[in-house]
Order: structure tokens, then sequence, then C-alpha cells
């Protein structure tokens, strides 16, 4: 329900932005203020998930998230909303996340059996994408039926729902890992980590390229509003139709369980992914661009959850915090930046025109990464698991 709220959250400020500026430029600009606070602060919070108990760390970031979700709905509602409001609230809502993400991410693997990884980290994909199915639909809808007052106070209720589930959850042992290290020489260690693990730098690498170049979510306004002309309704229907494919993706992953070529799966998923983008960008269809989103989200769900799964079997427990902190810091902290370059291409040469170039480059250079490290699509031919007792240490030198 949390990422149901998120979403509510982004369509109804990307949508308010617009209305209140009517510029491409000012919507790329939003994702600075969500990227720089979550990139700045999700190394210490990969770091702190791995130093304390996860769970009660979960609990503190949702009550925050609460209260931060009130504050547009009554600016809204007062009619005062300015859009550095937006910005400024978008910033601290994200910081917030920046420690709430990695915990949540680290917690899978000490809850299940590790041949069940894969499907574990699926089936959670299923409700994640199921709410990118919802969550958009319901921005966009509510926007239509109780203004965007009424959309901002949704968002809060449905965080305020998931902050009272997680009070009411029975207490689970999570083990609290005591740390004698002080907090920048763990981050240290988490870099150095990334840094000479070959795998783990190329999963985060190509991460960090499709979250920058494949980028077309914020610039959505624009394809609802002036090329495919269906309004904030039909902008809820283009922000769920990934959502759709990405449930069918996930649904898939679960009933087939785990995959033994993942690195072939990361290979075929990075190609053909971003192409679907591609042919949303220069269609002028709606039927066509629900369809080609559609395709990318189902494509996205499958190569993501395989990084995500060869991430954690990449990871030995006491760094898992800070290498799912790193992941989320390329993953979730660089998705909204990427509004950014986008933005301004949109601008420039049109959204369309913007969204081909990004893609392009894009699969320029992940074939080139591919081509220089092979192993990488041939995992995991050659690659032993790692274990608290085998395992080198990761502390720099």
């Amino acid at each position: 329900m949390g990422a149901t709220a998120s979403w509510v959250h982004q369509v109804v400020s990307l949508w308010l932005i617009l209305e209140l500026t009517d510029s491409a430029l000012m919507l790329g600009l939003s994702g600075v203020f969500m990227s720089a606070p979550f990139l700045i602060t999700s190394l210490y919070g990969g770091a702190l998930a791995d130093r304390i108990d996860r769970r009660k760390l979960l609990v503190v970031s949702q009550g925050i998230a609460t209260l931060l979700a009130v504050i547009p709905g009554v600016l809204s509602a007062l009619d005062v909303i300015k859009v550095w409001h937006i910005y400024a609230l978008s910033s601290l809502s994200w910081t917030v996340a920046a420690f709430d993400a990695p915990a949540r991410q680290a917690l899978i693997p000490s809850l299940i059996p590790q041949k069940d990884l894969m499907s574990a980290i699926a089936l959670t994909s299923v409700i994640r994408r199921g709410t990118a199915l919802v969550g958009p639909m319901m921005g966009g809808l509510s926007i239509t039926a109780v203004g965007v007052s009424g959309a901002f106070f949704l968002h809060a209720i449905i965080n305020g729902v998931v902050l009272v589930t997680l009070l009411g959850m029975k207490p689970q042992k999570d083990e609290i890992r005591p740390r004698h290290t002080s907090m920048a020489r763990s981050i240290l260690e988490g870099l150095h980590l990334m840094r000479t693990n070959r795998l783990i730098f190329s999963i985060l690498s190509i991460e960090a390229a499709h979250t920058l170049l494949v980028s077309y979510q914020q610039l959505m306004p624009i394809f609802a509003r002036d090329i495919l002309k269906i309004g904030p309704t039909g902008l809820g229907l283009l922000y769920s139709a990934p959502g759709v494919g990405a449930v069918l993706g996930s649904v898939f992953l679960v009933r087939v369980g785990d995959i033994p070529k993942k690195g072939r799966v990361l290979f075929i998923t990075a190609l053909l992914q971003p192409v679907t983008v591609f042919l949303f960008g220069i269609s002028p269809w709606i039927a066509t661009s629900m369809l080609m989103l559609m395709f990318s989200g189902l494509l996205d769900v499958v190569g993501g959850t395989v990084r995500n799964t060869v991430l954690q079997l990449l990871t030995r427990e006491e760094m898992r915090g800070r290498v799912m902190g790193m992941n989320m810091m390329v993953h979730r902290g660089l998705g909204p930046l990427s509004g950014l370059p986008s933005g301004a291409l949109a601008t420039l040469m049109g959204a369309p025109l913007a969204i081909s170039t990004g893609v392009t480059l894009f699969l320029v250079y992940a074939v080139s990464l591919f081509l220089r490290i092979p192993e990488l699509h041939r995992y995991p031919e050659g690659e032993p698991l790692p274990t608290s007792s085998q395992a080198p240490s990761s502390a720099p030198p």
C-alpha cells in the first residue's frame, strides 16, 4: 500500500506542476528535488540498516512519511500551494525513503530460504507492481473526482494505513548488528565491495544507465495532454499500463521459480525493454502506446527481479543493507533525476525525440558493457555464492 500512496502522490504532484507552470523543464526539475536528497542519504540509510533493527527503522520512517503526506493536502485545500512547496516536500519525503528502502530490501533474504529467494522477490514485485497498476489510476481518477487537495489527502490516508499495519505486526527477531567502526567506515566498506566485485559493479552500472537514459515517466503528462489528448484520467491509465505488464511478468516469475541462466535474462531484457519505450515515444495512437508500455513493464520487472536476485546472492548478510542502499541509490535516487535531462531535451526537441535519444544512448552503453564483461551474461557460471565464513573482508585497505 505504501507504493500505492507513492504513485498517487507522483501523479497528483506532476499534474499540479504542469498546471501551475505549463513547463516540461519544471516537470523534469521536480526530479532533482527528489533525487538529490535520496542520493545524498541512501548510503547512510543502507549502512544504518546493517547496524540496527530493520523493522523498527521501517516503523519510524513510515511514521514520518505519513506526517509529511498531510501537508500538501492542507496547502492545496487553502489554495496557497506553490511549486516550491511541492519541491520542498518531495525532498523531505525522499530523504525518509532513503532510510526506508534499503531496510525493506535487506530484510527479505533473512525471512526465506535462499533457494526461494527469486520467487520471493518476484512475489514482492507482484504486490509492488500491482500498486503500479492501481496507484496511478487512483491518482488520475482522484484528481477528477475530488480535486488535487482531495487526492493529496488520499495519499496521506493510505500512508496512515500502512503505518497502522506495521505497528500491529507481531514482532519477529531481526538480528541487531552492533558495529565497532564508524558510520563513515561502514559506508566505505560498501563502496569498496562495489568497486572490487565486477559483477556487482556491472549490475549497478547498467541499472544507473537505464534509470538515467530510458526515462519517460516524468514526461507522461505531456503525452497525455498534448500528444494523445486524453487528460488526467488518461494520464492515470498511461501510468498504469506498465503495471499491467509488470504484474503479468511477476506472476510468470513466481510460477517459474528460480531461473538458472540469470545472465542471459539480464542481457535479453536490457536490450528489449528500451525498444518498447522507444516505440511508445514515437506512437501517436493510445492503443499502441498502452501496449508498448505494458510490454515495457513486463520486461522491466523480469530484468529488475533477476538483477535484484543476483545482487542478493552475491552479497553477505552483514553487507546487504549497504549493497541494497547502493542499489536503491541508482534505481530510485537517479530515477527522478532522469527527468531533468529528458525535460530539457523535450523542451528543445519535443518529448518523442527526447525519449528516442535516451534509449539509443542506453543501448550503445549496454551492448558495450556486455561485450567488455562477458561473465555478466554468463552468470552464474563459475560464480560461488558468498558466505560469511569464506568471503574475504570487504573493508578497504
